[in-house]
């Protein structure tokens, strides 16, 4: 991959990560704003979200951009992204509210918000993932620096949209822990979605991540010490060596798009 093609693909993904933020706010977050009720905030925002994503998943097969994402998942698929699902469901509810107990004291209000958080985790991998990490994967998969560049040029992508959350009122210690956080955990998703070969089961793991997170931790503002944020930044570094071992294990590599056109 020649550095003028890479410096294209690039841009292309920063244009998909800024339009993916626009239609974020414009198409989610100010549609649903218009609703009185929480919990029917929650379930707009999650509606919209899941039309994008019908819409994007549409796209790529139309389009044949990022199709081999979107493959058939193995046994071995679902299998690597369990590890993954055990440490993150018991460690980030620990660290965010102390406890593993969901608060489901307003089932209404829990539902959309678990409804929400899945279509936001779902959505992202689509993007991220299935779109942006197979253009960037595009051409020359097959040498090892291409297949990390891509990873952390993807992660990196992944993680920007959260510093958003700084003009929302969110304390500047959890949001720069956030960006750190969603940066390695962006490397984990990418591995697993290289190493499985389909998108599905990372989805799945990262919706099923965040509807559980985000219902743990209702009602509870999160202002954490630097000692806590940077607990928090951290935790995925285990995530990101198991996803590193799962790359250095496949014994046979297919090409991201040997049955696809380069994504240009």
């Amino acid at each position: 991959m020649t550095a003028d093609s890479l410096q294209r693909k690039v841009w292309a993904s920063l244009a998909i990560t800024i339009a993916f933020i626009a239609a974020t706010v414009l198409l989610v977050s100010v549609p649903a704003s218009r609703f009185t009720d929480p919990a029917v905030r929650e379930y707009a925002a999650g509606v919209s979200r899941v039309i994008l994503a019908l819409l994007l998943i549409l796209t790529i097969r139309q389009r044949n951009r990022g199709s081999y994402a979107l493959t058939s998942p193995s046994p071995r698929s679902w299998a690597i992204v369990l590890p993954v699902a055990l440490y993150s469901l018991i460690v980030y509810p620990l660290l965010f509210t102390g406890t593993l107990g969901l608060n489901l004291s307003q089932p209404n209000l829990a539902a959309g918000v678990a409804f929400n958080g899945f279509a936001a985790g779902a959505l992202e991998e689509f993007v991220f993932r299935a779109l942006i990490l197979s253009l960037l994967l595009s051409g020359n998969p097959d040498e090892p620096g291409n297949a990390w560049n891509a990873i952390l040029i993807s992660a990196l992508l992944f993680s920007l949209p959260h510093a958003i959350n700084l003009f929302v009122g969110q304390a500047e210690a959890r949001v720069l822990a956030q960006l750190v956080w969603s940066f390695l955990l962006g490397v984990v998703f990418a591995c697993l979605r290289i190493s499985g070969r389909s998108i599905w089961p990372v989805a799945m793991l990262h919706g099923a991540m965040n509807a559980f997170v985000h219902v743990n931790r209702i009602g509870i503002e999160i202002q954490p010490s630097l000692l806590r944020a940077a607990a928090l930044a951290f935790a995925p570094v285990p995530l990101c060596v198991y996803g590193a071992m799962l790359l250095r294990k496949k014994v046979t590599h297919q090409p991201e798009n040997g049955a696809n056109p380069p994504l240009t």
